[in-house]
């Protein structure tokens, strides 16, 4: 048994190596290649994520959806596209951040109980690096119940809220607010002309980190740092705040520990601590 628990753990967590593999895009349109003529023969219909892994919707779920950074239960099985079985039925618990790539991007748009098939091009699953039986450069086919969703996120976030707005009101500031529950204070407006950054474009900013509490700086950008914002690992207030500010604003964010550093302790800021960042974008560099 501990054997079989470890053999599926390696099949639907990411790696070090996946996270940092660049997806070659020869090797991808081979992959989609492969994988369409596949769907073809076998008549199945299948709907086209722009990444280019597909999906097919067996059944829809709730309208509770979990965040990136929510716990998942979820029922699992995975073969290779060429018919290899890997694994079957597995009923496991992660952290929804840590899994596959195509994984990450389609279960945040699943409800609770919604059963769903990836079919995944390589680079969207271990790349070059064979895990366990699967190959390197191996296409999978996985079948994905998700059972529950654990709102781990979401019950911080509504502490972090709190503390926020307590802070705000004790201030006596005045902020504005979205839809991700980050506040925001614009310092200084860009000039209308200016352009704002899409989802899938790069910026460089410069910026001042301080822990909310205590107002101590933990961080102060030396010279401007630049960061692409859809890529895993840019902070998701970076990714949520930035497209919504024109090159040359500057503004106050006051954000909830799960957009900032989460459960981890980083610059030595504690775990699940609120931060006040100033920032100036300073420039929007398009896709």
């Amino acid at each position: 048994m501990k054997a079989f628990f470890a053999f599926g753990m390696v099949v639907i967590l990411a790696t070090c190596s996946e996270e940092s593999l660049p997806i070659y895009s020869e090797q991808l349109a081979k992959d989609i290649s492969i994988i369409d003529s596949y769907l073809s023969t076998n008549s199945i219909t299948a709907e086209k994520d722009p990444l280019g892994f597909r999906f097919a919707v067996q059944e829809v779920g709730s309208s509770f959806l979990p965040a990136i950074e929510d716990s998942v239960t979820i029922v699992y099985s995975t073969k290779v596209l060429n018919g290899i079985e890997v694994n079957s039925n597995v009923n496991r618990t992660f952290l929804l951040s840590k899994l596959i790539r195509a994984i990450r991007v389609q279960l945040p748009r699943m409800g609770e109980g919604a059963k769903v098939t990836l079919y995944v091009p390589s680079g969207l699953a271990y790349g070059a690096f064979p895990a366990g039986s699967i190959p390197a450069n191996a296409n999978l086919i996985i079948d994905i119940q998700l059972k529950k969703v654990i709102p781990e996120f979401q019950k911080q976030l509504l502490k972090d809220v709190v503390a926020i707005d307590n802070y705000l009101a004790a201030n006596s500031i005045i902020a504005k607010k979205d839809i991700s529950n980050l506040r925001y204070v614009v310092t200084t407006m860009a000039p209308s002309s200016a352009n704002a950054p899409l989802g899938l474009d790069s910026v460089v900013i410069n910026y001042t980190g301080r822990v909310l509490s205590t107002g101590s700086v933990f961080y102060q950008s030396s010279a401007p740092e630049g960061y692409r914002l859809n890529k895993t690992g840019t902070l998701k207030v970076w990714q949520r705040a930035l497209i919504s500010f024109k090159q040359g604003t500057k503004a106050t964010l006051y954000v909830p520990s799960g957009l900032s550093y989460g459960s981890y302790e980083k610059f030595g800021v504690p775990p699940n601590t609120n931060v006040i960042f100033d920032v100036e974008l300073a420039k929007v560099i398009s896709k």
